[in-house]
């Protein structure tokens, strides 16, 4: 049977891990016969290599910067999500609801009676309610004062919002047991994959030179790399080190200006090189080149770009919190290691130290990914839930 699916998401910015992972399974059901649309307001043409023949894009160009302020502009992804309602396909078979779009769910299931079934998919309770509502707003300037009791007032929203949608799901089992200690219902995971076609495109080998650390981020306060930058820091201070490695932070976003400005603080900005943003087709030369992966998000749900570096053999470096603890397995594939400098540095010394070590880590790595990810099985899995829900 075929399956029309609206995928909703207000904004897809610099691709990043959210963007792969609703173009990956709206590709995968693509694949599978079914017919997938992806309503948004902005669509960054960054997203568009990822966006598969099959999958229908709609979307409003609706503007949703009205402040210097990123972290201010993420407020329109949610005031501005009802716009998209109008764009969604009145005989779609299934909706699914991402991140902010979770605003339109009450719409969705009033005053019809026939009721489209909601697909709630939350990579993890929205840190700004949860987590990181301190840390956001310290970076809001005067605004804080005004959002910071409207924050407190959109956790009651928020969690009835779920509670309306017809089932959950997430990436991994530790978004799962956030999602159940918050919400009190359980979410089903669902299998995310790479680009394996992609990522065997570029040959895997090390160049010679310098050795590479490399980081994939968002740069975000939430991605740590903070601790990153003072993980090189302590690294540089190993003598054989000093001049034969370079740390590659690649991604973008609002806290880019303040950890460069840490770099120099910390006499590192010669050895730590901010690639900006990559596009996806040329990501796969900086894991080539890598002799590491170093991973220092906070509680991240996932990360697919852990999962990319590890399907390129590089041995991964993560702090043992998430559901990186998932997807790395402690002296086999990597290391998993508390979240400090000292510590971070520690592994990646055990690493650089031993070829051998690095290149056993990374075969392992790469069998693990094989084994247990791809976008066909995440496919499976909705398709499942659907079956689920309509039972």
């Amino acid at each position: 049977m075929t399956l029309r699916f609206d995928l909703v998401f207000p904004r897809f910015k610099l691709l990043s891990g959210a963007e792969r992972a609703i173009l990956g399974l709206a590709g995968a059901l693509a694949e599978a016969g079914h017919h997938p649309r992806i309503i948004c307001h902005q669509f960054d043409d960054s997203c568009r290599e990822l966006l598969a023949p099959g999958v229908e894009l709609v979307r409003s160009n609706t503007n949703l910067d009205w402040s210097k302020n990123r972290y201010l502009n993420a407020v329109s992804d949610y005031l501005l999500s009802f716009r998209l309602v109008r764009l969604l396909d009145p005989t779609a078979d299934v909706r699914v609801v991402f991140g902010p779009a979770l605003l339109i769910t009450r719409c969705l299931i009033r005053n019809t009676r026939v009721r489209t079934p909601v697909i709630y998919y939350c990579w993890e309770p929205p840190r700004v309610l949860y987590q990181d509502r301190l840390l956001v707003l310290k970076r809001l300037g005067v605004y804080r004062h005004l959002l910071s009791p409207l924050l407190v007032i959109y956790r009651y929203v928020d969690r009835y919002l779920v509670s309306l949608a017809d089932a959950t799901c997430t990436s991994s089992a530790f978004a799962a047991s956030q999602m159940q200690a918050v919400y009190k219902d359980e979410a089903t995971v669902v299998t995310l994959g790479i680009d394996r076609n992609r990522l065997d495109a570029v040959e895997q080998k090390r160049l010679s030179g310098k050795k590479i650390i490399l980081t994939v981020n968002y740069l975000h306060p939430r991605k740590r790399v903070d601790l990153i930058i003072r993980t090189a820091s302590v690294l540089k201070k190993i003598d054989e080190y000093r001049d034969t490695y370079e740390w590659v932070v690649v991604g973008d976003g609002p806290e880019r200006s303040r950890l460069e400005t840490l770099a120099r603080d910390l006499d590192v900005a010669d050895c730590v090189t901010f690639s900006g943003f990559v596009a996806d087709q040329e990501l796969p030369k900086y894991y080539a080149q890598a002799s590491c992966y170093v991973h220092a998000a906070v509680e991240e749900s996932l990360g697919l770009s852990v999962i990319e570096a590890a399907y390129c053999g590089c041995p991964v470096i993560a702090v043992n919190e998430g559901g990186v603890k998932e997807t790395v397995k402690d002296g086999i594939s990597g290391f998993l290691v508390p979240a400090t400098a000292q510590d971070l540095a520690n592994a990646v010394d055990s690493v650089l130290r031993s070829a051998d070590c690095g290149r056993e880590m990374g075969l392992s790595g790469r069998q693990l990914v094989i084994a247990n990810h791809s976008w066909t099985q995440g496919a499976k899995d909705i398709l499942k839930l659907v079956e689920k829900i309509g039972t």
